[in-house]
């Protein structure tokens, strides 16, 4: 087990709980201990707007809003990483992951130990640009943010382009 306790907070976006339930032991043993759960879009979302979380776990297929929908949807209001998490595997569902504002994609069967470094990559990369914002690729002014990378625009966090 990893001694060192990490307090970043991870949602987990899944309909089946078995996974869900597997991702969080193995996060637990990589020292994530706030870790928070949704079983359908419409509770991720709110989830992420109250909750604010670090790194966001999605999966595609989803009840109500698929996980698509629901990056979209978050991408309005947050720049938190999302990883999808999914058994759709073909090159277009990939892209349009990514492309709706993913950061990753990790198809199923999936190793779970594989996802908790994944999502340290992800945190790594966060905490390097707050050490570091020579190399920050969110630039900040007046309530205004723009993501260099995503090259996407937002306002208060709500997106405008």
């Amino acid at each position: 087990m990893n001694e060192n306790v990490n307090t970043n907070k991870i949602l987990l976006v899944d309909d089946e709980r078995d996974i869900m339930n597997l991702l969080e032991k193995v996060l637990r043993q990589e020292g994530f201990q706030n870790i928070l759960k949704a079983t359908s879009g419409e509770s991720a979302i709110q989830i992420c707007r109250t909750e604010k979380p670090d790194v966001i776990i999605l999966d595609i297929m989803l009840p109500g809003f698929d996980g698509i929908e629901v990056c979209r949807k978050i991408r309005e209001f947050s720049i938190c990483p999302i990883l999808f998490l999914s058994s759709k595997s073909d090159d277009v569902d990939k892209i349009l992951g990514l492309s709706s504002g993913g950061d990753d994609y990790v198809t199923k069967p999936f190793s779970p130990k594989e996802v908790a470094f994944r999502i340290k990559a992800q945190l790594r990369r966060k905490q390097f640009e707050q050490n570091n914002p020579q190399f920050k690729t969110i630039i900040e002014a007046g309530g205004i943010q723009i993501d260099t990378d995503s090259q996407r625009v937002y306002k208060q966090t709500k997106r405008l382009a």
